[in-house]
C-alpha cells in the first residue's frame, strides 16, 4: 500500500464504480473544488495500478468526484495504490460510498445489475451477502435496471425517481399489455414543453400502464363469415360470458329452435348440471353499426 500523487490524465475510472459519468459536472462539484482548492485533497481515492501495456495508468476503484475536481483544478491526485481483486474493490467501493446520499439508489441498482451480468457474484444472494445488505434490498434496487430508457428520461434526473416508483413502474412494464401505454405516456413526458413535478410523472405513467391494461386485456368480437365474406354471426367474449350473437332478419322461430337444440346439446356434455344456469336471451343491440341481433349468453 502506497499514498502517491498522480496526474488526473493517468488515471482512468474502474468499469464497475458506482456513479454515472454525466452526473459529474463542475456544477455538481462545486463545493468538493472550493474544498480542495482552500485546503487541499484531504482524503486519498484508491486506486490500483493497470498492466505495463496500459502504460501504467491507476484505475480509480472510487474516488471520481476527488478526480474530476483535480483536473478541474489543474492539479495532482491523492491516490492509495493496493493490489485488490473485482471483489476486494468492489466491498471497499460500498464501506465508502455506502453513506453518501449524493449516489442514487438508481446508480447502486444499475451497478448491481452491471456486478450480477458480470459474473463477479454467483447470484443476488451472493451479492447481498458480500456486501452485508438485505436480499430484498438487493432485489428492489435491481428493479431500477428493469425500468426502460423512456421512462427514466420522463423524470428531470435519475436522483427523482423514487425507490418504491422503480419497483411499481419495473412491474408494469414487464406487462405486454400495460408496456405500450407506459411507454407512450413516458414519450409524451419527456418531449411536452411542460416538466411535472416527479410526483406527478410517476402517477401519470402509473395510471397509463393500468388503462392500457385494462384495454389491452378486453379481447375483441370475433366476426364469422362465409366463404365469400359475408358475416354471418359474431361471438363476443365478456369476463364471464361468451354471446353468440346472428342477425334478427330472417331468423324464423324453426330456426331458432334449432340453433338452441344444437346449441344444447353440444354444451350439455361439457357443463352438465351447469347447464340449469344457461340463460338465452333476447336483446337489441347494434355492434359496430353492422346489424341488430339475437344473442345467447353463456
Amino acid at each position: 500500500m502506497a499514498i502517491e500523487q498522480i496526474e488526473p490524465a493517468g488515471c482512468m475510472l474502474w468499469q464497475f464504480h458506482e456513479r454515472l459519468g454525466d452526473e459529474l459536472s463542475s456544477e455538481s462539484c462545486t463545493e468538493l473544488i472550493s474544498s480542495i482548492q482552500r485546503h487541499g485533497q484531504r482524503h486519498p481515492v484508491l486506486g490500483r495500478r493497470l498492466t505495463r501495456a496500459s502504460g501504467g495508468r491507476i484505475e480509480l476503484i472510487y474516488g471520481s468526484r476527488r478526480l474530476f475536481a483535480a483536473a478541474h483544478l489543474g492539479i495532482k491526485l491523492l491516490v492509495e495504490v493496493r493490489e485488490l481483486d473485482d471483489r476486494e474493490a468492489i466491498v471497499e467501493m460500498e464501506i465508502e460510498n455506502r453513506l453518501r446520499t449524493d449516489i442514487s439508489p438508481y446508480e447502486r441498482g444499475m451497478c448491481y445489475r452491471r456486478w450480477l451480468n458480470a459474473r463477479l457474484f454467483n447470484s443476488q444472494a451472493d451479492l447481498a451477502k458480500e456486501l452485508g445488505v438485505s436480499e430484498a434490498r438487493v432485489s428492489r434496487l435491481l428493479r431500477y435496471a428493469d425500468l426502460p430508457a423512456a421512462v427514466v428520461g420522463a423524470f428531470d434526473g435519475v436522483q427523482s425517481i423514487r425507490e418504491e416508483w422503480a419497483v411499481t413502474l419495473a412491474k408494469i412494464c414487464q406487462d405486454p399489455s400495460r408496456r405500450p401505454g407506459v411507454l407512450r405516456r413516458a414519450r409524451e413526458t419527456s418531449q411536452g414543453e411542460r416538466r411535472y413535478p416527479p410526483q406527478v410523472i410517476f402517477r401519470r405513467l402509473a395510471s397509463a400502464g393500468q388503462l392500457a391494461g385494462r384495454d389491452a386485456a378486453r379481447p375483441r368480437d370475433e366476426i364469422v363469415k362465409t366463404l365469400s365474406g359475408a358475416p354471418i354471426y359474431r361471438i363476443a367474449m365478456r369476463a364471464n360470458t361468451v354471446h353468440f350473437i346472428v342477425p334478427r332478419e330472417g331468423l324464423s322461430e324453426s330456426l331458432m329452435r334449432e340453433l338452441k337444440r344444437q346449441l344444447t346439446s353440444t354444451l350439455e356434455p361439457v357443463t352438465g348440471e351447469k347447464a340449469t344456469g344457461l340463460v338465452s336471451y333476447a336483446e337489441r343491440t347494434t355492434h359496430s353499426g353492422a346489424y341488430e341481433g339475437v344473442s345467447a349468453g353463456v
